[in-house]
């Protein structure tokens, strides 16, 4: 078949995402562009083919017939060229992993571990991409995700990591020794959690640890946990938080856990692709990790 009869790789790609996630929000949150430009494509694809690739309504994004057919057959292709490209990384000069994790673990345990991390693996050239949106692993744009649940990954190699726990931390500053200072305590709530499934919140805690008269619905509360574990930090309350991710300030003495009671949390797993080479750095990296997270396992 001649190339020019090919569309645009780029309106290719774009019509991929959209129909994988049946929605133009999510392909433009994938592509790292905006809906109006992912919409821009789609047109012109549709346009350059002379016929209509999907139904849009308000509630979601159908394929047509025709646009099933191409589909799956842009789907191919891009997984050909993906791997292709894979290799051809891996095989020039310093090995290039692309990891992906979630913004919280990525900015309060691994970066912080990063001039650690690249002094024991010296000849990898690691690529950190921070999302909260699952990364779609089969298109070799990300090589490793650092994924937080219960497990059982389909389509994947997954290996687990670590359990996580938590529990509330605060500044030694507020003197909290005993579970009955709680009740002159501030409570800090980190609302939004969209994982693990049982949240780790204050009635919950409150519940185990047989705390009985304690105002759980007072206190501030925040959408981002990052912004919580700063305040809890600052001495502004107690927020209840993954062990794991405040280790380092724990180590510090920045924040205390001033009551052994922890409620469990789900996992982390090292994550790749069902069919991707475990190569020397990959295997390297999942060593590493590994063992720097030993020592947080409860």
């Amino acid at each position: 078949m001649p190339f020019t009869d090919v569309p645009p790789l780029a309106a290719l790609r774009t019509f991929e995402s959209v129909a994988r996630h049946a929605s133009f929000k999510r392909a433009a949150f994938e592509l790292s562009v905006t809906p109006t430009a992912v919409s821009h494509q789609i047109r012109q694809l549709e346009d350059n083919l002379g016929t209509r690739l999907l139904d849009r309504n308000p509630r979601q994004v159908l394929l047509t017939p025709v646009g099933a057919d191409l589909y799956e057959a842009a789907a191919a292709a891009l997984k050909t060229i993906g791997d292709a490209t894979r290799r051809v990384r891996h095989g020039a000069g310093p090995a290039k992993v692309t990891l992906s994790a979630n913004t919280a673990f990525m900015s309060q345990w691994l970066v912080p571990r990063l001039t650690e991390l690249q002094a024991m693996l010296p000849s990898v050239d690691l690529r950190l991409h921070a999302s909260d949106e699952l990364v779609d692993l089969r298109h070799g744009e990300v090589d490793i995700a650092i994924r937080y649940g219960p497990g059982g990954y389909p389509n994947a190699n997954s290996v687990k990591l670590i359990d996580d726990v938590f529990a509330p931390v605060c500044s030694p500053s507020l003197g909290l020794t005993d579970r009955s200072a709680l009740h002159r305590a501030v409570l800090l709530h980190i609302d939004g959690r969209r994982a693990p499934r049982a949240t780790p919140d204050w009635p919950r805690w409150c519940a185990t640890a047989q705390v009985d008269g304690l105002d759980v619905a007072t206190g501030p509360r925040f959408t981002d946990g990052g912004h919580a574990i700063q305040a809890a930090i600052a001495g502004h309350g107690i927020v209840i938080v993954s062990l794991i991710l405040v280790a380092d300030a724990l180590a510090a003495g920045l924040l205390v856990q001033p009551f052994a009671v922890v409620l469990p949390g789900d996992s982390y797993h090292f994550v790749r692709p069902l069919d991707a080479p475990d190569s020397p750095a990959i295997a390297a990296l999942r060593s590493w990790m590994m063992k720097a997270l030993r020592p947080y396992a409860a």
